[in-house]
């Protein structure tokens, strides 16, 4: 699997994660190459997610994610999952 389709993957279980966990629904930002991945919302609060999968613990300009999500008065958060793995969930 390309790291396309594995990103692309990844961020279709957030969206069905965030809808689990929050009642959330999502918007996808495909392709944007940006810091936030999803921007999603329930009605109550809205989250600002940047998605990142694979090995180890990957690298988030979480300063940047934070001022973007104060744009929309969200919560930032980093949904991480590791191969194999159900995601681990860091609210900055």
């Amino acid at each position: 699997m390309n790291k396309y389709a594995k990103g692309y993957r990844a961020e279709r279980l957030a969206i069905e994660y965030m809808k689990r966990k929050y009642g959330a629904v999502c918007v996808r930002s495909a392709g944007s190459h940006g810091v936030c991945d999803l921007l999603c919302g329930n009605g109550e609060q809205v989250y600002a997610v940047q998605v990142k999968s694979g090995g180890k613990r990957p690298r988030v300009d979480e300063a940047a994610l934070k001022e973007f999500a104060s744009k929309f008065n969200a919560m930032p958060i980093i949904l991480y999952k590791p191969d194999r793995s159900d995601f681990v969930e860091v609210k900055l």
